[in-house]
């Protein structure tokens, strides 16, 4: 287990601690993937690609090329952003980008690396819970929660990372499957003990994972507006109602007792 996913078990997946992250503002207080710290997180998984090993520059540089990467590929598409495209963006001189990245393709790569790392944290906490049905739930919520922070890259890795080779292209979708199959054992799990009843597992899961995607995909359809000056407890709300349909209509699905 890297550093990380240490650090966070003990600060918000430890038995008896979990029940507290009970609202979008006590995740927020815990999540580790944000700000700096985010940025922080990127420079420490990729010392293979990034250049300078001078830590305050390259994630003051990181969260540049990030931030404009986002607002270029949603204008104009990442295929056809160039490093060049970046350096007008972020005001940066092209050796700036060259000792961070040394192709585009290595942006999404750390896209990827941290939605992989957020939806680890987010199982892993959920997981603590004591009842399958909990951990349904809680998996759901703290889903929502992480999908919120980082929409940007949740949203950027499901549709541009087919620019990527054929292998990396497999390892991002392995993201959506590793979800899916967690949903599925703990549906199995409880059809075993006879707490669920379902015949398909498998597409009750998928089902789950769908409406979770539609979550930070399109937001118009679930009534959610991406907007920067929306308060917390707005937020809140609109998770919540989500969040709830959700766990209704998984309920029908498996006809709980």
């Amino acid at each position: 287990m890297n550093s990380v996913l240490e650090n966070t078990s003990k600060k918000i997946g430890a038995p008896g601690i979990v029940a507290e992250i009970n609202s979008l503002a006590h995740f927020i207080e815990n999540f580790p993937l944000q700000g700096e710290a985010l940025y922080a997180t990127v420079f420490n998984r990729n010392s293979e690609i990034v250049q300078t090993q001078k830590a305050r520059f390259a994630v003051a540089n990181l969260e540049k090329i990030l931030s404009a990467t986002f607002q270029v590929s949603a204008t104009s598409g990442f295929d056809r952003m160039s490093l060049r495209d970046l350096s007008r963006q972020t005001g940066m001189s092209m050796g700036s980008i060259y000792s961070c990245i040394s192709k585009k393709e290595d942006i999404a790569l750390m896209i990827a690396d941290i939605v992989r790392l957020s939806s680890e944290l987010t199982r892993q906490h959920a997981m603590q819970s004591d009842s399958l049905w909990t951990k349904i739930e809680q998996s759901i919520r703290f889903h929502l929660y992480a999908s919120t922070l980082l929409q940007p890259w949740y949203f950027f890795l499901y549709f541009e990372t087919r620019c990527l080779p054929e292998a990396q292209q497999r390892e991002s979708k392995q993201i959506e499957l590793d979800g899916i199959k967690s949903f599925e054992a703990q549906i199995k799990s409880g059809v075993e003990s006879g707490e669920f009843h379902t015949e398909d597992a498998r597409m009750v899961a998928n089902t789950i994972v769908v409406l979770l995607e539609d979550w930070y995909l399109k937001p118009w359809k679930t009534l959610s507006p991406w907007k920067a000056n929306i308060s917390i407890e707005q937020r809140e709300k609109q998770i919540n109602n989500y969040s709830q349909s959700i766990i209704e209509l998984v309920r029908k699905l498996l006809a709980e007792n």
